[in-house]
C-alpha cells in the first residue's frame, strides 16, 4: 500500500476521533449537545458549563487515555511475541490489577482503587520479567509465566471474593471496568503522563519494524533482539497499567484494534502507531458513550460494553478466512 493511501486513512480516522469525541462529550440521552455545545463557549457558571468542566472534560480524557494505551500496548505485545492473540493482560496485568482494586477496597474503603489496580499491573508484569530472566528471556517463558502469575492473582480474588460476602456487590461492579472519578493523580498530571508514554512509544516504532526480520537474516540481531523485547514489555506493561488507572480492566480492546490496523495498513509500525491509538480512542470514547446514555439513568458498566461489541468482533477475526485461526 502507498504511503499516501495510509496518511489518507490516518486523516480519516482523525476525524471519526473528533467526532467520537465530540459525542462523548457533548451528547446525552436526550439529544446529541448542539445547544450544549453552545452553551459551553459561555463564561458563566451555569449547570451545563459545570457539568462539562466537572464530569464530561475529565471523563473523555480518561477514555483517550485508555483506549489509546490499551489498543498500544497489546500492538506491541503482538509484535514481540509474533502472535495475533497476544493481548496486555498475558503478562499478568490483568489479575494483578484485579488484586490491587480488591485490597484497595478491603483495606481503604475503595480510596483510590483505580491507582491501586494501577500499582498491582505494574508489580504483576515486574514479577513476570524477573521470573522470566532478563538474560534468559523468551516469548515462551513470558506466556508461561504471565499464565501463572494470573492464575495465582486470580485464586487470590476468588477467595476475598469468597470470605467477604457484604463487598462481594461492590469488588464485582469494580472489577467490570469503569472510568474511575478519583484515579489518584490530577487530570493534568494524567495528561503529561499520557504525552511521554505516546512520544517514548513513538520512539520504539522503528525498532518494533525491526523485530519483524529473522534472525538467520542477520545472526548478530539476536542480542539486541532480547534487549528490545524487554524495553517494548515493560513499555506495555506501563501502558496497560495507565488503562486499568483510568477505567479498570477491560478486555478485547488489545486484540481488536491490533487486528483493524493491519488491515487497513499493514505492519508497517510508522503508521500502525498512529492508526491503532485513533482506534482504541475511538472504541472507548463511543463504548462510554452507550455505557452512559442507554439505560438512562442507570448506567452500564464499560466493561459489559465493550465486551458485548469486543467479543462479536473477535470471533469474526478468529473465523474469517485467513483470519487468526489461520495465521
Amino acid at each position: 500500500m502507498r504511503s499516501s493511501k495510509k496518511i489518507i486513512i490516518i486523516l480519516t480516522l482523525f476525524v471519526f476521533f473528533i467526532v467520537a469525541l465530540y459525542l462523548a462529550t457533548f451528547a446525552g440521552h436526550d439529544s446529541f449537545g448542539f445547544g450544549l455545545l453552545k452553551k459551553s463557549f459561555d463564561l458563566k457558571n451555569d449547570t451545563d458549563s459545570i457539568l462539562l468542566e466537572v464530569l464530561r472534560f475529565p471523563r473523555v480524557l480518561k477514555a483517550v487515555v485508555a483506549g489509546a494505551c490499551l489498543a498500544l500496548s497489546g500492538m506491541i505485545l503482538q509484535a514481540v511475541s509474533k502472535n495475533p492473540l497476544a493481548e496486555p493482560f498475558i503478562t499478568g496485568i490483568s489479575a494483578g490489577a484485579g488484586l490491587g482494586i480488591v485490597l484497595s477496597v478491603l483495606l481503604f474503603s475503595g480510596f483510590a482503587y483505580s491507582f491501586f489496580g494501577f500499582v498491582g499491573a505494574l508489580i504483576s508484569a515486574l514479577l513476570v520479567i524477573i521470573f522470566c530472566g532478563i538474560g534468559k528471556f523468551t516469548v515462551t517463558k513470558l506466556i508461561l509465566t504471565g499464565l501463572s502469575v494470573n492464575m495465582f492473582a486470580s485464586a487470590v480474588i476468588s477467595f476475598i471474593l469468597l470470605t467477604n460476602p457484604d463487598d462481594t456487590y461492590t469488588l464485582t461492579y469494580l472489577l467490570t471496568g469503569n472510568i474511575s472519578e478519583n484515579t489518584g493523580i490530577s487530570d493534568l498530571t494524567l495528561f503529561v503522563l499520557f504525552i511521554i508514554m505516546m512520544f517514548l512509544s513513538a520512539l520504539m516504532m522503528p525498532k518494533m519494524n525491526f523485530l519483524r526480520l529473522e534472525d538467520d537474516f542477520m545472526p548478530e540481531l539476536k542480542t539486541r533482539r532480547k534487549v528490545y523485547n524487554v524495553v517494548l514489555i515493560v513499555l506495555s506493561a506501563i501502558l496497560a497499567g495507565m488503562s486499568v488507572l483510568t477505567v479498570g480492566i477491560l478486555s478485547f480492546v488489545g486484540i481488536i484494534s491490533p487486528q483493524i490496523t493491519r488491515m487497513l495498513v499493514g505492519v508497517d509500525y510508522r503508521y500502525a502507531f498512529f492508526v491503532n491509538i485513533l482506534l482504541g480512542a475511538i472504541f472507548i470514547l463511543l463504548a462510554d458513550l452507550v455505557a452512559r446514555v442507554v439505560i438512562y439513568p442507570m448506567q452500564i458498566p464499560l466493561g459489559l460494553v465493550v465486551a458485548f461489541v469486543g467479543a462479536p468482533i473477535f470471533v469474526y477475526f478468529l473465523l474469517k478466512k485467513g483470519g487468526l485461526l489461520n495465521d
